[in-house]
């Protein structure tokens, strides 16, 4: 089966590539979520900015998204206050709420058109057990926080997904879904109307204290921010703390209204389920179910060529078991790579030779990666650091380095994963 991305099909080609220098006050590596929205950060405060994409914005992890924009990605905020406590949980579940927040006012101030559509997000038991050690105590850290929640049993999640095969969840609104694609393409071209250089086909292959080296010139800047996510280690950044998970997205025909109604009675979600590898889906605002998956065989592989019909396969069972009446084909298929670190937090720091390398990754959703972007542009500007220690790639992981070149780099991140997990 081969790949087709669904977001690309209004791609436009890539910009010209860099040929020469161009110099300004910092060049950032990586036109996804996380680099733009620093450039966007770093320009609105009067910093000359450059960026520097190695294939075209969006090309990455971002615009192969599932666009589901949501704080909760890898770490539930039960999970965050489970392992922090409540304070420092907060704190970060606030902070990816921040990258929410700046995705959804980017989109209204730029008028742009990425598909963007106001949908709730349910977090989903699939067990009985599932609802009572997961999704219950979802909900009770959300309402101990102060935030809204509603909570289904397994006789009322019938009402807002019509499928016998759930136990219950719990449903939190200020959400919603997006064209990732299409968003990173529009912010490019409005940072470009605002004087921001970019430059696409143009990786980066080396940093020096004067900027950064391409295949056809330079970037010469005094600071350098990179957002490469799973591909950090290929540019010597936080090599030991990132490392590159896949997960496979296929999307559906078009579906008519009495089809969505028949998954979705009262009004369209985004759902993830309580799986240890989750499944998710939501529809679009073209009407297609998006459904996303992966599988224990193929989750720490770098390459999904052997593993994506496998997967398409678990996503049509797993479709069948739950909407039995709905008959769906797939149009598109890919698969995407996401950098993750061995606890699921983001990683941010700067280079030990070169401290004017900036880097941040792992941010496994694009609300993190937009609150990334931003955190380390205010660092530039104003010496942010209240989050570093979370960050730090040099954190205290459950599997450390040694026991990690032990294993191998693979089942060392499976292992920390498990234990996080379970």
């Amino acid at each position: 089966m081969g790949e087709s991305v669904y977001w690309y099909k209004d791609k436009t080609p890539p910009g010209e590539p860099l040929r020469g220098t161009t110099t300004s006050d910092v060049v950032v590596v990586g036109g996804g979520m996380a680099g733009l929205t620093c450039a966007q950060a770093l320009a609105a405060s009067g910093v000359d900015v450059t960026v520097i994409e190695r294939d075209f914005c969006g090309a990455g992890a971002s615009g192969r998204s599932s666009g589901f924009i949501t704080p909760d990605s890898e770490l539930s905020l039960s999970d965050l206050v489970d392992k922090l406590g409540d304070k420092r949980g907060q704190s970060l579940w606030e902070f990816a709420k921040s990258g929410l927040e700046r995705i959804r006012a980017t989109i209204a101030a730029h008028a742009i058109d990425c598909d963007y559509h106001v949908q709730d997000s349910l977090f989903i038991a699939r067990s009985a057990r599932a609802y009572r050690k997961v999704v219950e105590r979802e909900h009770q850290v959300h309402t101990s926080l102060g935030y809204h929640t509603t909570l289904y049993d397994r006789a009322s999640i019938q009402a807002v997904v019509r499928s016998p095969g759930y136990f219950g969840g719990v449903r939190y609104g200020g959400t919603f879904g997006i064209n990732s694609y299409r968003y990173c393409h529009a912010l490019r071209n409005a940072l470009a109307r605002q004087g921001v250089r970019i430059f696409e086909r143009t990786p980066a292959i080396r940093f020096s204290h004067d900027g950064v080296e391409t295949p056809h010139g330079a970037a010469a800047a005094r600071t350098i921010a990179v957002f490469t996510d799973s591909n950090l280690p290929a540019l010597g950044l936080a090599a030991p703390a990132v490392h590159g998970v896949q997960a496979t997205l296929s999307i559906s025909q078009p579906l008519g209204e009495d089809e969505i109604r028949s998954i979705f009675p009262e009004s369209n979600l985004m759902v993830w389920d309580t799986d240890l590898i989750y499944q998710y889906f939501r529809i679009t605002g073209e009407k297609r179910m998006l459904i996303g998956a992966g599988d224990v065989g193929s989750l720490y592989l770098q390459s999904a060529a052997g593993s994506r019909r496998r997967i398409v396969r678990k996503q049509r069972r797993y479709l069948a078991r739950h909407f039995p009446s709905l008959k769906l084909a797939f149009e598109h298929t890919w698969s995407g790579i996401i950098g993750v670190s061995k606890d699921f937090a983001p990683v941010v720091g700067r280079q030990e030779a070169l401290r004017n390398v900036y880097f941040a990754g792992a941010a496994a959703g694009l609300p993190w990666a937009a609150a990334l972007g931003e955190y380390v542009a205010r660092k530039i500007t104003d010496g942010r650091d209240e989050l570093d220690e979370l960050f730090s790639p040099d954190r205290s992981f459950v599997v450390g380095r040694r026991l990690q070149r032990a294993v191998g780099k693979a089942a060392g991140f499976a292992l920390s994963h498990a234990s996080e997990k379970l």
